[in-house]
């Protein structure tokens, strides 16, 4: 007879993907037994267990992707470490000399716990401090030679492609609202804004191509390093004994570094009403320790134009059907389409201050 450990969750906020995803975790006993941990108590925290055990404090994640990936993402981690960068977690070898325990056909690893906080972008120190790491990180990224490359974690190159791909998704999303005989509020919001973001995207395409992006790819792909992909205030931690993490390299990529200069920059737009000199304080303190090119900065501005949010809320209802409550849609599309009118007001004092 299966050994299940027994848990409650308690769950802060309603995060749909995360509870399936958390579900899905085969929490048996002998499943830490490989592990050669005993379990005294199982946490849930986002998409992780917190597992308190008597060798101390882990993070158990479970394998979303193919093992190559795997292999990549694990070897990015090793890189960073190896070339000094402290301030990551590399996955704890298990007793066969690997890092991942399958158990039941799912593949599982573990990292050391850190106790501590999520990162604040709204307290100056936690943003000055994010920004240090994340200069400290692509720095170390850089002569990253992976034994595999897999094609999907190699965005050098393809913007445009993706530019034109998510018009096109756009578009038939558009065709596919207005062809609804009975529209609701979500429809009616979107087919308000689709045009102005389908323009806005097109804008964002054509001054990509007149930009130096390609010299920008190429000077990537002599560098050999990798972005981080994902670098949210939640994947910043600093611990209560004064260090600071970034965790979570699960979409770690080879691309340009202002993808994550260009990301950090919009989520905090997005808590400040666009505030063009917190922007430019971005920029300014990563510039002290690893200098932006006026290329860069230059390519930016399509980046930012680009309407991602609305692009991709509007997807996850249309296409991927995803299965939230009709009000926690109506919020996401309010909130993301009036992006649309602060961004440009946004980008216009940006390219001023370039």
């Amino acid at each position: 007879m299966r050994r299940k450990v027994q848990l409650q969750l308690f769950l802060e906020e309603n995060r749909q993907w995360e509870k399936r995803f958390l579900a899905d975790f085969d929490l048996d006993v002998r499943l830490f037994e490989e592990m050669g941990l005993r379990i005294k108590q199982i946490v849930p925290v986002r998409s992780v267990y917190r597992l308190v055990t008597d060798k101390g404090f882990y993070c158990l994640k479970k394998l979303r992707f193919s093992h190559e990936e795997m292999t990549f993402i694990s070897e990015a981690v090793s890189h960073l470490k190896d070339n000094g960068f402290r301030n990551v977690l590399d996955m704890v070898v298990q007793k066969g000399g690997g890092r991942f325990v399958v158990f039941n056909g799912s593949s599982y690893f573990l990292t050391q716990w850190i106790d501590g906080r999520e990162c604040d972008f709204m307290n100056p120190l936690d943003l000055e401090c994010a920004i240090d790491v994340l200069s400290d990180l692509h720095k170390a990224s850089e002569n990253f030679h992976p034994t595999v490359m897999p094609e999907n974690r190699d965005y050098l190159g393809k913007w445009p492609d993706c530019f034109r791909k998510r018009i096109i998704e756009m578009q038939q999303m558009k065709e596919q609202a207005a062809a609804k005989p009975r529209k609701n509020e979500i429809d009616r919001i979107y087919l308000n804004y689709v045009d102005a973001c389908i323009g806005d995207a097109e804008d964002a395409l054509y001054m990509l191509l007149q930009s130096d992006y390609d010299q920008l790819v190429e000077q990537a792909r002599t560098a050999g390093g990798f972005i981080h992909h994902d670098y949210a205030h939640h994947n910043i931690l600093h611990s209560f004994d004064g260090r600071t993490f970034v965790v979570d390299f699960d979409y770690c990529i080879r691309d340009i570094r202002i993808h994550d200069i260009g990301s950090l920059i919009l989520r905090n737009m997005k808590k400040c009403c666009w505030d063009i000199d917190k922007a430019m304080y971005i920029i300014d303190s990563y510039n002290r320790k690893n200098p932006i090119s006026h290329m860069e900065l230059e390519t930016m501005v399509p980046f930012f134009l680009f309407p991602q949010d609305f692009w991709m809320v509007s997807r996850q209802y249309y296409i991927e059907n995803k299965d939230w409550e009709e009000e926690d849609y109506l919020d996401k599309m309010n909130t993301k389409s009036e992006y649309t009118y602060m961004r440009k007001s946004f980008i216009d004092s940006f390219k001023k201050r370039i």
